[in-house]
């Protein structure tokens, strides 16, 4: 299956499943190296979904993985079935996996949480602005801004403010969808998840 297909099909998937409150394409990170496919808030939790298409190389899947599990609560590897037994064997038992195919989604392996992750990228992955209002900090540049907070404040209140952040950032825009769900995920639809709410159209 082609990357689109199988964006369009877990989407769809994750805007009929309860307790998704939030649904988002291509999330940057990791001072802008990174993109997650697709992230997710359930319960409470921020999850990044890494796609692998049928014409996707899988050899640099385990340093994007590595990126991912410096931020995220969870991660899932999202692959064509072609890729399945390789990606089985070299991703670590705590990333998650689903199966696509044209039969429909199917998970192989249940993600396990991600604990240790890194203040810095986690707080790099919030607008300066954001963190500016939120823990007042001294400091110009996002860089020293980032390490001044990671030094006064604790790990977790850092993931709890990012889940804050993604949660306040995309919510509404996913229940405005969610409300106007069919049963087929359009490419409008698909457009409208990869940009944030401000570039929305009003």
């Amino acid at each position: 299956m082609r990357e689109i297909d199988i964006k369009r099909m877990f989407a769809l998937y994750l805007l009929k499943k309860e307790g998704s409150d939030v649904i988002f394409f291509e999330y940057a990170f990791h001072f802008g190296r990174r993109r997650a496919d697709i992230i997710s808030v359930e319960d409470g939790m921020v999850i990044a979904y890494e796609i692998k298409s049928a014409f996707d190389r899988i050899d640099r899947l385990g340093e994007q993985l590595n990126s991912y599990a410096q931020l995220f609560d969870y991660v899932y590897v999202i692959c064509d079935s072609k890729h399945i037994n390789a990606i089985r064997k070299t991703t670590p038992e705590r990333i998650g996996i689903y199966q696509c195919a044209e039969t429909g989604l199917k998970r192989i392996r249940k993600a396990k949480q991600i604990k240790n992750f890194d203040s810095i990228t986690t707080l790099d992955a919030m607008p300066i602005e954001y963190l500016r209002k939120e823990f007042k900090p001294t400091a110009t540049s996002k860089l020293e801004i980032c390490y001044e907070i990671s030094k006064r404040q604790k790990r977790e209140d850092i993931k709890t403010e990012f889940r804050k952040y993604v949660i306040q950032k995309y919510g509404t825009q996913t229940a405005h969808l969610k409300n106007e769900l069919s049963d087929i995920l359009t490419l409008d639809d698909v457009y409208s998840l990869s940009l944030a709410p401000n570039k929305l159209g009003t």
